[in-house]
């Protein structure tokens, strides 16, 4: 099968483009990424600006399947989303979309949440933006389009700089710990590999085309849990514990002249590894988010084996400790 993974150069998209080299040849894989890069170990790259729609029709003219791994801010997002539908439903082969959704479409909703349940662009630029791209899909399919749709939680896993890294350094640093009630949400881990297993799974399941899929381990923890398992794996102990209104007062307080400090560096680019990382208040809603993503239908119609938790944040912090 020819597929074309867009974003191979991002966390899901150079994992999936990796573990299908290592799957075998009956995978031909393009990684479409902004610049090319000799990290990607595939046999072809090629330079595409996904809002484009000249490129993206280009790019599809010859795939059986495409992948979109593509993240960023809500105007690309939404804008790579309907180029990628409209130009998937003129190419010649008609190729299967795998589309990447996210738990945020499900909004405000608590409790237990299945793929039929109602979407609520409800919490935000990121949840509103996802469920107009959903809609896309559903557009697409309704026009004769062939996709899949996949809704992960917290992708973790080693190189996973955003629930990894940065919460880890925040550990051992003591901005973070045990935070009370502003941990008591539900922690929808998944782990990447797991992400692209699904990917694997839906391209070679009939079944599967025209589906979404909500994407996590079963019986998660909540995020208190979490920060607990992860500092004992890194060596971050004793777990600190701290008041909910001491994590929000360093995000309040420092958190914007951090953030300031660490887009000089970068426009300088000064690699400053020590500069403290600011604690975005965006994070207290995911942490108090208290819904249970219910992946019985992925694990019966793909296949799916869900990496154990405890596996995972092993193997998360021995990438990190390494590191």
């Amino acid at each position: 099968m020819r597929v074309l993974v867009i974003g191979a150069s991002g966390y899901i998209g150079g994992r999936l483009v990796e573990l299908m080299r290592v799957d075998g040849p009956q995978w031909q894989v393009t990684a479409a990424v902004r610049r090319p890069r000799a990290a990607l170990r595939v046999s072809k790259q090629i330079s595409l600006e996904a809002t484009d729609p000249a490129q993206m029709a280009a790019a599809l003219a010859d795939v059986d399947a495409v992948v979109n791994c593509v993240a960023g801010d809500g105007r690309s997002i939404e804008a790579g989303a309907k180029v990628l539908f409209d130009a998937a439903l003129a190419a010649p082969t008609k190729p299967i979309v795998i589309h990447f959704s996210t738990m945020a479409v499900y909004g405000s909703s608590v409790g237990r949440v299945h793929e039929n349940d109602a979407l609520k662009p409800d919490i935000g630029w990121y949840s509103e933006v996802k469920v107009k791209a959903e809609q896309m899909a559903r557009d697409f399919a309704a026009k004769g389009g062939r996709v899949v749709i996949l809704r992960p939680g917290i992708v973790y896993g080693p190189g996973s700089e955003l629930w990894i890294g940065r919460t880890a350094r925040w550990l051992r640093a003591g901005r973070l710990g045990d935070i009370g009630p502003l941990g008591d949400g539900m922690c929808n881990l998944v782990h990447v590999d797991d992400v692209c297993a699904a990917v694997l799974a839906a391209l070679r399941t009939p079944a599967a085309i025209g589906e979404a899929f909500n994407l996590a381990a079963p019986n998660p923890d909540n995020w208190n849990r979490f920060f607990a398992r992860l500092a004992v794996a890194i060596g971050a102990t004793p777990l600190q514990r701290l008041s909910p209104r001491r994590v929000k007062f360093d995000s309040k307080l420092f958190g914007p002249p951090l953030k300031i400090g660490e887009i000089l560096l970068k426009k300088l680019g000064v690699k400053a590894p020590w500069w403290p990382e600011p604690i975005p208040p965006s994070v207290f809603a995911v942490w108090q988010q208290d819904i249970v993503l219910d992946a019985a239908k992925t694990t019966r119609v793909l296949g799916l084996r869900w990496t154990a938790v405890e596996d995972g944040i092993a193997g998360s912090a021995d990438w990190f400790l390494r590191k």
